[in-house]
């Protein structure tokens, strides 16, 4: 009976030092928290880049990573509607965002380019993606002006991960493109590529509100005319200044999209790199849902950064 009142108390002891140990940490300044973790990130950066023999030269094709930080951006603001809001934002963002933010980043500075080497598999599709916002805006139907065409490869059902959100993510572009051949080069409306991902999310057991969804459409479609029409702006610039509240967030998955860039002639150099990047996360001082957050948009960046081959 002693043993059992003594590990009980033991344990009571426990967690509430870990309450009181977490509610110091959460109550740390989230600019202060990230700080923080930046500075880990950046030594684990610099370990896994020597350790790998990988040039660290943070070259980098510019054009993907448009798509990356479209997809990454898109779960991230989903992610205040809960997980259906997260994979809806990252699919749609991609499907929608990807094709202007990459024309974005191709013009707004000099590009810059690394040896990507695309994928050879049986499954990989070469399919012309178009910036299907070629205009400065959308007009009132919300109707996709004529695309400009702008060549990358799809590598259909290819994920760095085999779960999870970053691979639900690319199961249900590659199904959309499976279904509807070339529709990246189309000009679709935004109500239209909406309904597709919808469908394709009910597949996955998703029930998507009407209203939350309508929020994140154009939460999405926002970014994409600012980028036409600031398009001497830095890419990240503009993501930050049009979404102040995750301006932390945005620089680590700013971090992550320029060295995954690097790599994506390795898929199993790709989920090493995630894997640790992660595990520094998970070992930060943030938030747990602070880290799911984050952590869920990297996943998307790294699948994403194996489904689209730019050229």
């Amino acid at each position: 009976m002693n043993k059992i009142f003594i590990t009980s108390f033991l344990a009571i002891c426990i967690s509430m030092s870990s309450c009181s140990s977490d509610e110091k940490t959460y109550n740390q300044p989230k600019q202060e928290l990230y700080s923080k973790l930046n500075e880990d990130l950046a030594a684990y950066n610099a370990t896994f880049w020597n350790a790998n023999n990988i040039p660290h030269t943070r070259s980098f094709w510019k054009k993907l990573r448009g798509f990356l930080l479209a997809d990454a951006g898109g779960a991230l603001i989903g992610s205040a509607f809960g997980g259906w809001g997260a994979l809806f934002g990252a699919v749609f963002s991609s499907a929608v965002g990807g094709p202007a933010l990459a024309e974005h980043e191709m013009t707004s500075q000099t590009a810059t380019t690394c040896p990507v080497i695309p994928p050879t598999s049986d499954n990989t599709q070469t399919v012309p993606i178009s910036d299907p916002y070629s205009a400065e805006v959308l007009s009132d139907d919300n109707e996709i002006a004529a695309p400009t065409s702008s060549q990358v490869a799809v590598n259909c059902y290819a994920t760095v991960t085999s779960s999870g959100i970053g691979y639900e993510h690319n199961l249900i572009l590659s199904r959309i493109e499976e279904t509807h051949q070339n529709i990246y080069n189309e000009a679709k409306s935004s109500e239209v590529m909406a309904d597709l991902i919808v469908t394709e999310m009910g597949k996955c057991s998703y029930a998507i509100p009407e209203t939350e969804k309508n929020i994140l459409i154009q939460k999405v479609n926002s970014i994409v005319l600012k980028s036409k029409t600031d398009s001497a702006t830095e890419l990240i610039t503009l993501l930050k200044n049009t979404w102040p509240e995750y301006s932390d967030e945005l620089s680590v998955i700013d971090d992550f999209t320029i060295n995954i860039g690097n790599i994506t002639n390795n898929t199993e150099l790709m989920k090493a790199y995630l894997d640790g990047y992660l595990q520094v996360i998970e070992r930060s001082n943030l938030t747990n849902s602070q880290k799911e957050v984050l952590k869920s948009s990297l996943e998307v960046a790294a699948n994403s950064a194996l489904f689209w081959v730019t050229e």
